[in-house]
C-alpha cells in the first residue's frame, strides 16, 4: 500500500459513509431528549444468564416520544418486558407499544415493565456498570449506565 495515499483514501472514506449514518438517526425539530433516571441491573449469582434492570423514563419533551428496542454492550439479547399475570401465574411477555406524552413518565420496575438482559457477554457483580441504550422510534438512542445493585436505589 502506498502510504502517502492512505490518509487521502480513509478521508474520502469518512466523507462517503456521513450520508448514510445522518440518515439512520435523524433529529428531532427541538433536539429535546426524555432522560433516563435511576437506572439500575438487580445483582443476580456468578453465572447467571439474564438480568433484570429498572430505570424511569421521563419525557420533558414538546413531542411524544416511542421507546421501539434497547441495545447493550454487556448482553447477547437485551429485550423489554413486563410482567403480567395469567391464571394466578407471572409471566413475562414483551412490553408492546411504549408511548410516552409529553410530560409523561414511564416505571421501569420490579413485577412490572422491566429490561430483561439475556445473554451477559461478560460477569457483572455488584458494584459493576452494565451499558444499555434505548432505541426510540425516530432512530435516537439514549445511553445510561445502570449500576449493579442489590436493591433500588
Amino acid at each position: 500500500m502506498n502510504v502517502r495515499r492512505f490518509p487521502v483514501g480513509l478521508a474520502l472514506l469518512m466523507l462517503a459513509s456521513v450520508p448514510a449514518f445522518a440518515a439512520a438517526a435523524p433529529v428531532a425539530a427541538d433536539d429535546c431528549r426524555p432522560t433516563i433516571e435511576s437506572p439500575w441491573v438487580r445483582a443476580a449469582p456468578p453465572g447467571a444468564r439474564s438480568l433484570a434492570a429498572y430505570l424511569v423514563l421521563r419525557n420533558d419533551c414538546k413531542t411524544a416520544v416511542e421507546v421501539v428496542d434497547v441495545e447493550s454492550l454487556d448482553f447477547g439479547m437485551p429485550m423489554i418486558h413486563r410482567t403480567v399475570e395469567e391464571g394466578g401465574v407471572s409471566r413475562m411477555r414483551p412490553a408492546g407499544k411504549l408511548v410516552l406524552a409529553p410530560g409523561e413518565s414511564l416505571r421501569f420496575e420490579p413485577g412490572g415493565l422491566h429490561l430483561m438482559l439475556m445473554r451477559p457477554l461478560r460477569p457483572l457483580a455488584e458494584g459493576d456498570v452494565a451499558r444499555v441504550r434505548l432505541v426510540l422510534a425516530d432512530g435516537r438512542r439514549l445511553f445510561a449506565e445502570f449500576p449493579v445493585r442489590r436493591s433500588a436505589p
